[in-house]
C-alpha cells in the first residue's frame, strides 16, 4: 500500500499546473497579508515558496502541522531529518545551524531538542531552509541553517489569536497559548504564552555482538538490551516586548523572552549477555530515571534607522541570554544470572549557560542597482558544568572520580562581513567575504587542567542568477562554512545513559571545514532542479567501544579526514485543478567519509532517495484537507547506516465563527512506519538499535482569531 500511494502521489505531482511565479508568490505570502491583514491569505494558501537561495515552508498553511511541536513540524520540512535524539540533518548532512527569528541559538543538541518539543507549532509562521547562505549569515552550520519564524502580528489595534489542541499517541499530548498585540501609529505591545504537556513512550532495542577477529566469523559474545520509556514533558513559554517608532526613520524594539520547563525520561528494561555458547551470563532488570529542569531567559534590544537615502539603513541587535539546567539521574541493575552485582549509580548534572551576542548591520546603496551589506557581531559565551556522580556501595553513596567533573567553557567570537550585490538587466550577481576569529579556554577545574586555543578564519560566499526569459533562469552559488565543537562534545568526562552505556568528549576534536557548491535550473515556481556538492575536512564522526569485561559501550566523537555530500534535488509544484495541488519535493544523495575509523578506511556509501509529497485539497470554501507522504531510502550517517522510513498524515480543517475560528483534525504516522532503525559493524563489534518512536498521533486543535 506504501508503494501504491507513493507512486500514485509522484506520478500526479509530475503532471505540470499553473503557480505564481517567485515574486508573486512572496507578495501573497508577506507583502499581501501585511496589506490585507487575513482576507488574502484565506483565499490562496501557499505551502512552499521557493527563493533563489532558500526553501520556504509555510507551517501555518499546513494542516497537518498543527497540534504538534516545532521539532514534529521540523521532521516534515523540506529536505529535513530528525534523528530520534533530536539532531537534524538536512539533505543527509549533520552539522545543521538553527535560528529563531533569524538569531543563531546557543543551545546544545539536547537542550535544543527539549526547546524545540516544548514549542507548540501554533507559534511558527514559517520554517526556511538554506542551504547557501551568504556571507551576512555566521558560518555555523556546515549542512546550512533553518531558520524558525514566530508568528508576530503587525495590524493596528488589538490582535492576536488564542489556540488549543489535544493529541493522542501513546500518551496524551495537550497544547494551549495564545498571542496577543496591541498597535497604535507609533507605539505597540505584543505577547504570548503557550502550555505544552507531551506525554512519549518509546520501546527501543539493542542489539550488539562482539567476534574474535576483523573477519566476523567467530562470536565471543552477545548483548541484548530492550526498554520502554515514559517521558512527560511540560513547558512554560512566555514573551513580552514593546516597539517604538521614535520618528518615522528609526523604530526600536526590546522584549523578554522565558522557556521554563522540565522534562522527566523514566526507562523500564532489559540487559542480558550471552557467551559464545549462547548461554546468558548476565540478566538484569533495569531501571532508569531521569529528571530535568530549565529556565532561559532573553533579553533583546533591537532597532532599525533609515538613512535620507533611499534603501540606505542601519539596524543593531543586542541580546543577553542565561540559562540553568538541571539533571538528575539514578540507575540501577538487578542481575539474576549469577553473583556479580551492578551498583546503582545517580548524578546530579546542573549547567548554566551566559551568552551576550551584538551585531550592527549596514545596507549602502551605491550607484543604480548596486548595493553593499556590512556589519560586525560578536558573542561571548560562558558555560559552567559541575557534575558529580557517585554510586552506592556498603550501604552508602561514594563519588565516582571517573565521572565526577567540574567544566567551564568559555567561547568568545568576532566577525565582521562585507556583501556586495549587483543587479543588472538580466544578470544578478552577489558576493561576500566573512571573517570570523574564535578565541576558546577550556578550564577542567577537577584535572587542574586548562586548554587555550584561537583561530582567524575566512568565509567566502558567492551566488549568480540569470534569467533566460520571464519564466527561466539559472543560478550558481559557493560557500565556505565551519562546525564547530560544542562543549559537550570537548568534555572528555563520562555522560550516563544508563548504568551500561555513556559518552565521554573529546577534547582533540578540530572544527568541521566545508566548501559548498550547488548550480540549478528554474521554471517560474513550478519546476527547480539542482546539483549540490559539499566536501567537508575533518570531518565529526561518532565512534563506539564495547568492554566485555564490564559490559559498558563507550561513544565518542572523531575527526576522520574528510566527507563528501553530493545529490541532485528537485522542486515541483502543480495545481492539478482549482481543488487539487500538489508540491513534490525529490532529493537522490550520497554521502562518502574516506579516513582511518576504528581499522576501516572507508565506510560504504549509500545511495539515498528522499521523496516527499504534499497534497492540499479545497473541498469548500471553508473546508480543507492535505495528504502528505514522505519516503526515504537506506542511508549512511558516519559508521552508521539507518533503515529506510516513510510516513504517511493526513488533516483536515474547517472555518467556523464566521471564519474567525478554525478546527483541525489530523493524523500523523498512520501506518507508524517512520520509526529510527541504525546498525553499524566496524571493528570486532557490530551494534542494531531499534527505535520505535511514538509518532503516531490523533490531534484535535482550534483556533481563534481576535
Amino acid at each position: 500500500m506504501k508503494n501504491i500511494l507513493t507512486s500514485l502521489m509522484l506520478a500526479f505531482s509530475v503532471y505540470d499546473g499553473y503557480s505564481k511565479t517567485e515574486k508573486e508568490t512572496d507578495s501573497i505570502v508577506e507583502t499581501a497579508i501585511n496589506a490585507l491583514d487575513e482576507i488574502v491569505i484565506t483565499k490562496k494558501k501557499v505551502l512552499y515558496t521557493q527563493k533563489s537561495d532558500r526553501l520556504v515552508f509555510n507551517v501555518e498553511n499546513s494542516i497537518v502541522s498543527e497540534g504538534g511541536t516545532a521539532l514534529d513540524v521540523l521532521s516534515r520540512a523540506p529536505g529535513v531529518v530528525v534523528s530520534q535524539d533530536g539532531d537534524l540533518s538536512i539533505r543527509g548532512q549533520q552539522g545543521v545551524a538553527v535560528m529563531i527569528n533569524g538569531k543563531l541559538t546557543q543551545l546544545s543538541q539536547k537542550e535544543l531538542a527539549n526547546y524545540l518539543k516544548a514549542t507548540t507549532s501554533s507559534n511558527i509562521k514559517q520554517i526556511e531552509v538554506i542551504t547557501n547562505p551568504s556571507s551576512k549569515y555566521d558560518a555555523a552550520g556546515k549542512a546550512g541553517i533553518i531558520n524558525i519564524i514566530l508568528k508576530k502580528p503587525n495590524a493596528s489595534g488589538l490582535k492576536g489569536t488564542a489556540f488549543a489542541s489535544y493529541g493522542r499517541g501513546r500518551k496524551n499530548r495537550t497544547n494551549s497559548g495564545f498571542n496577543l498585540n496591541y498597535n497604535t501609529n507609533k507605539w505597540g505591545v505584543f505577547g504570548n504564552y503557550s502550555y505544552t504537556f507531551r506525554g512519549e513512550e518509546e520501546h527501543k532495542k539493542f542489539d550488539q555482538t562482539q567476534y574474535s577477529d576483523l573477519t566476523h566469523q567467530e562470536i565471543i559474545s552477545k548483548n541484548h538490551q530492550t526498554s520502554i520509556t515514559d517521558e512527560p514533558l511540560t513547558s512554560n513559554n512566555f514573551k513580552i516586548g514593546t516597539q517604538y517608532e521614535v520618528s518615522p526613520k528609526t523604530n526600536l524594539e526590546f522584549y523578554v523572552d522565558a522557556k521554563i520547563g522540565r522534562y522527566e525520561n523514566m526507562a523500564d528494561g532489559t540487559n542480558t549477555v550471552f557467551n559464545s555458547s549462547n548461554q546468558a551470563i548476565f540478566d538484569a532488570l533495569t531501571y532508569n530515571d531521569s529528571k530535568e529542569k530549565w529556565n532561559d531567559y532573553t533579553y533583546a534590544f533591537s532597532g532599525v534607522h533609515k538613512f535620507n537615502t533611499e534603501g540606505k539603513n542601519m539596524s543593531f541587535d543586542f541580546e543577553y541570554e542565561t540559562s540553568k539546567f538541571r539533571s538528575n539521574q539514578f540507575q540501577s541493575a538487578d542481575n539474576t544470572a549469577n553473583a556479580t552485582v551492578v551498583n546503582d549509580r545517580r548524578g546530579y548534572i546542573p549547567s548554566q549557560l551566559k551568552v551576550f551576542t551584538g551585531k550592527v548591520d549596514f545596507v549602502n546603496p551605491f550607484k543604480e542597482k548596486q548595493s553593499i551589506e556590512w556589519g560586525f557581531k560578536a558573542s561571548i559565551k560562558n558555560n559552567d558544568n559541575p557534575s558529580v556522580y557517585e554510586y552506592y556501595e556498603n550501604n552508602e553513596w561514594l563519588i565516582d572520580f571517573n565521572s565526577t567533573n567540574h567544566f567551564e567553557y568559555n567561547e568568545q567570537i568576532y566577525a565582521a562581513y562585507a556583501n556586495y550585490k549587483y543587479q543588472l538587466e538580466k544578470l544578478n550577481i552577489q558576493a561576500g567575504l566573512r571573517s570570523e576569529y574564535t578565541a576558546i579556554n577550556i578550564d577542567q577545574k577537577t584535572l587542574n587542567e586548562e586548554h587555550k586555543d584561537d583561530y582567524l578564519k575566512w568565509f567566502p560566499s558567492l551566488s549568480l542568477k540569470y534569467e533566460f526569459r520571464s519564466n527561466h533562469s539559472a543560478h550558481a552559488s559557493y560557500s565556505k562554512r565551519i562546525n564547530r565543537p560544542s562543549q559537550f562534545d570537548l568534555n572528555p568526562f563520562r555522560f550516563y545513559d544508563d548504568s551500561f552505556n555513556y559518552s565521554q568528549g573529546n577534547p582533540n576534536l578540530i572544527p568541521e571545514i566545508t566548501h559548498a557548491m550547488e548550480i540549478g535550473y528554474a521554471w517560474k515556481s513550478d519546476f527547480m532542479a539542482s546539483l549540490y556538492f559539499n566536501s567537508t575536512k575533518d570531518v565529526f564522526t561518532e565512534v563506539y567501544n564495547y568492554n566485555p569485561d564490564t559490559n559498558t559501550t563507550v561513544t565518542t566523537q572523531i575527526n576522520v579526514d574528510k566527507s563528501y555530500n553530493y545529490g541532485v534535488n528537485i522542486t515541483n509544484t502543480s495545481e492539478l485543478s482549482k481543488w487539487w495541488s500538489v508540491n513534490t519535493l525529490f532529493n537522490v544523495f550520497e554521502n562518502k567519509f574516506m579516513g582511518q575509523i576504528l581499522n576501516s578506511n572507508t565506510i560504504d556509501p549509500i545511495m539515498t532517495i528522499n521523496l516527499s509529497v504534499q497534497n492540499s485539497f479545497t473541498i469548500t470554501e471553508t473546508l480543507k484537507a492535505e495528504g502528505n507522504a514522505q519516503y526515504q531510502s537506506k542511508s549512511n550517517l558516519g559508521i552508521y547506516q539507518r533503515d529506510g522510513f516513510f510516513d504517511f498524515s493526513i488533516g483536515i480543517s474547517k472555518q467556523v465563527l464566521a471564519k474567525k475560528g478554525n478546527i483541525k483534525l489530523n493524523f500523523t504516522d498512520i501506518f507508524n512506519t517512520n520509526n529510527f532503525y541504525i546498525k553499524s559493524a566496524v571493528a570486532q563489534t557490530t551494534i542494531d538499535k531499534r527505535y520505535d518512536l511514538d509518532n503516531r498521533i490523533a490531534t484535535i486543535a482550534f483556533t481563534y482569531r481576535i
